[in-house]
């Protein structure tokens, strides 16, 4: 057992044991307090020692996406901190925001705990929880007042407390509060890309790193009163009645959220993301990555990529009825004012050297919308950045969607990595290369070359990892604008 002293109260912690050494875990200690659809609050302070030697709550979201964990709407605003077993004094921080299309997950999923890349690199880690869904992302000050005025990016707030809780307290813990990064993948990696784009946070993490995520994810406020809209009238609500929100069980508007998921998802091979940030005027003034490429957050060093088959997890591309997925191919590319299905597998084709099915075309286009575009016009965003901005592309294995985490985390040789066919063996060097260079990225800034327009250098990670000029650039040019080399 370990006691730490923060400034809400004095906290114990307990000793881990993992292949790579010994690791101190403080779990669930309080960062902010939550009321419904309002900022996060100060978390009360306590007399006494908290034991904190047990996950805290995750935010309300479906039943069944909740494995492992309990759910507290009031205390779900928790983070966990690991630190290295032997004594530490200005470590550098790494701040995990976990994904979960902005509707499940916590930060007590055993392929991301941080007691093996503490232990093993002498980080300090830190991972939180924050608010889901409607719960963390609904335009409210029409209907419920200006009280309300920041409940469209409650999520994006609760991170931005946290992040001020590190600031504050994580000297405590022997971390550097001047050497924060904060990173996150998917949906969480869509957080930290939209967290650089935010003037509040500027001054609260030195590095960011956004895996498989998008700096253009964010709608205006039209988007938001739709999405409002929608989910009360399936509440049995109206504007006039808006107020019973506050009164409803969370399993309730869950339940809605849900069901405004389902509708908006209904012929689509991929989840529509109905709740996400919102242009408020306010906390996010413009898309993310325009106010990056317009300067904000310029000294942040960023490290960020994608994984070659992000868009296996709605494609079976060993799918026999191939020519069935043309017109998802057609639809997602007009969607994207894309020239048609013809020059976009002509690219993918260049780009592989062989011809693809449909089904592999459609794997990929997936990829390119969701993510692989998106943060190839976040790197070029970054151009410049006084910060350095690295660029990478996981392609070991199958390399799904978040299959990079029990190689970051250290994971691979775990039971709970059994199942993204990952396993130890040849995965091992391509983990200790990833995380390793993670953890230097954290202490340093410094990963491999840097990522310019112009060269496009690129890390590539399979079981040879090496440098690659523009990957996939056939593709990259076909989604460019017009006259980009």
């Amino acid at each position: 057992m370990e006691r730490v002293q923060t400034r809400h109260g004095a906290i114990r912690g307990r000793t881990v044991s993992v292949p790579d050494g010994e690791a101190v875990a403080f779990l669930g200690i309080p960062y902010a307090a939550s009321g419904r659809f309002l900022p996060p609050s100060d978390a009360p302070s306590w007399q006494g020692e908290r034991e904190c030697t047990r996950f805290g709550p995750g935010a309300p979201q479906r039943p069944d996406r909740a494995t492992g964990f309990t759910m507290s709407e009031q205390g779900c605003l928790n983070l966990n901190v690991w630190k290295p077993a032997t004594p530490t004094e200005g470590a550098a921080v790494l701040v995990w925001i976990h994904g979960g299309a902005h509707l499940y997950g916590s930060n007590t999923h055993p392929l991301c705990d941080g007691a093996r890349m503490a232990a093993a690199h002498g980080l300090v880690v830190v991972a939180i929880n924050y608010r889901l869904g409607a719960l963390g992302y609904l335009t409210l000050d029409h209907l419920l007042g200006p009280g309300y005025t920041d409940s469209a990016n409650l999520a994006l707030l609760d991170a931005i407390a946290a992040l001020r809780w590190v600031h504050a307290t994580i000297d405590a813990f022997g971390g550097d509060p001047a050497n924060v990064t904060v990173m996150g993948q998917s949906a969480g990696a869509a957080m930290v890309a939209t967290l650089l784009g935010m003037p509040a946070t500027a001054g609260l993490f030195r590095r960011a790193i956004v895996q498989s995520g998008s700096g253009e994810r964010a709608e205006g406020r039209a988007f938001g009163e739709e999405r409002t809209s929608e989910l009360i009238s399936l509440l049995g609500l109206d504007d006039s009645s808006a107020e019973r929100l506050l009164e409803l069980p969370a399993r309730a508007i869950v339940a809605a959220q849900e069901n405004v998921i389902a509708r908006r998802s209904t012929g689509s091979s991929t989840l529509n993301l109905a709740f996400r940030p919102t242009i408020d005027g306010r906390w996010l003034r413009q898309l993310p990555v325009h106010a990056i490429a317009s300067g904000l957050n310029a000294q942040v060093d960023l490290l960020t990529g994608t994984n070659l088959h992000e868009g296996s997890g709605y494609v079976d591309v060993r799918h026999g009825a191939a020519e069935t997925f043309l017109p998802d191919l057609e639809a997602r590319l007009a969607a994207m004012n894309r020239p048609g299905v013809q020059r976009y597998r002509a690219a993918l084709d260049q780009d592989t050297g062989r011809s693809s099915t449909a089904a592999e075309a459609l794997e990929a286009c997936i990829a390119d919308q969701l993510y692989r575009q998106p943060t190839q016009r976040l790197l070029d965003a970054r151009a410049a950045a006084s910060g350095a901005t690295y660029g990478y592309l996981f392609r070991w294995g199958r390399a799904g969607h978040s299959l990079e985490l029990p190689f970051i985390f250290r994971h691979v040789d775990d039971s709970d990595a059994a199942r993204l066919e990952v396993g130890p063996g040849r995965a091992l060097p391509v983990r200790d290369f990833m995380s390793a260079a993670w953890a230097a990225f954290a202490r340093t800034g410094k990963a491999w070359d840097g990522y310019e327009p112009q060269s496009r250098t690129t890390m590539i990670i399979d079981e040879h990892p090496h440098i690659q000029h523009d990957p996939r650039g056939a593709l990259r040019r076909l989604f460019s604008p017009a006259g980009t080399p």
